[in-house]
């Protein structure tokens, strides 16, 4: 982990203490509730749990050769609406279900030989998890959820075309499997989790060529905390960051065989978020915003040095959501 990481990491968590500390008078009475709001919320045995929101993103980068020249600029917008849903087995055990749809992609790069546009539509792959809710806070001092989804390679992801978008799938399963502790107060829940994310080999279609990328599979270990501070029964603030440890994949053109390695480079992200009890703990609405920083993404390539490319890069994203709990 670079200097300028754990800078930024350790600023993400600072922020993250910040309301709590500025509040100091409020109840910190231990409570076991589960509020729709709060990042431990895990639905009560026969409770449907769902959530339907809208999210705004744009990424703007740089590309640079081999010897350090910025050769590329890059932006990347997608507008995405994504659903979820959520059953409670038990009190315990809750079985989980969501898919979203990305839209009105758009990438725009500016090199040397002009400016070229290509436009994303598409499906993300669906997703089905579980959680397990192995010490409950309503009868120990803290909460600990172990949880795990899986996300099968259902939509294909291909280039665009002359008369198709890009796809927004990524072109193979992916495996999420972790663990969380969580300590919720009357005014104050703090939330801290562990994650292994596991990204399957993945493909790439060029239908203008008709040629196909793959990636091998590779690992990304985050860390993250979340807290929430509820200024009164009807509002709260949740602030959040996450560290993520990124793999090397290695890449192969199915054309030309020629094989790279994607050193894909550690991302840090902060994320913020007002919510409102529209309906007392059965319908929230939230707005949020989140900053991604990324460490530099090189492209290394052992039969020929001079092809090498790096990448940085920054992620800014809004959105909205409505979170909402019946039987």
């Amino acid at each position: 982990m670079s200097k300028r990481s754990v800078i930024r990491l350790s600023l993400a968590a600072a922020a993250a203490v910040a309301i709590p500390i500025g509040a100091s008078a409020q109840d910190f009475t231990p409570i076991g509730d589960r509020i729709l709001s709060d990042p431990t919320f895990l639905p009560l045995q026969g409770q449907f749990y769902g959530q339907s929101g809208y999210a705004y993103e744009r990424t703007d980068g740089h590309v640079f050769d081999s010897v350090g020249a910025d050769v590329e600029s890059r932006r990347h917008t997608l507008s995405t609406f994504h659903q979820g849903f959520s059953y409670g087995v038990t009190d315990d055990i809750a079985l989980n279900v969501g898919i979203a749809y990305g839209f009105d992609g758009h990438t725009r790069l500016d090199a040397p030989g002009g400016i070229r546009d290509t436009n994303q539509s598409g499906f993300e792959d669906p997703t089905f998890g579980l959680t397990w809710r192995a010490i409950d806070q309503r009868a120990h001092p803290m909460s600990l959820d172990l949880f795990g989804s899986y996300s099968p390679d259902v939509f294909s992801n291909k280039t665009a075309s002359g008369t198709e978008d890009a796809s927004v799938a990524r072109g193979g399963p992916a495996v999420d499997f972790g663990a969380a502790l969580g300590r919720e107060t009357r005014f104050f829940t703090i939330r801290a989790d562990a994650t292994g994310h596991y990204y399957g080999n993945s493909t790439l279609d060029n239908t203008t060529t008709g040629a196909t990328v793959h990636t091998t599979d590779y690992w990304v270990p985050s860390v993250g905390l979340q807290t929430q501070a509820r200024l009164n029964d009807r509002l709260s603030v949740n602030v959040g960051a996450d560290y993520n440890f990124n793999g090397d994949p290695r890449v192969v053109n199915g054309a030309t065989g020629v094989e790279h390695i994607a050193q894909l480079g550690d991302y840090q992200d902060v994320n913020v978020a007002l919510n409102v009890h529209f309906v007392p703990n059965a319908l929230v609405g939230s707005v949020s915003y989140r900053h991604e920083f990324h460490d530099r993404n090189t492209n290394v390539f052992p039969a020929d040095p001079t092809a090498n490319t790096q990448f940085d890069r920054s992620t800014d994203g809004v959105g909205v959501q409505l979170r909402y709990v019946f039987k």
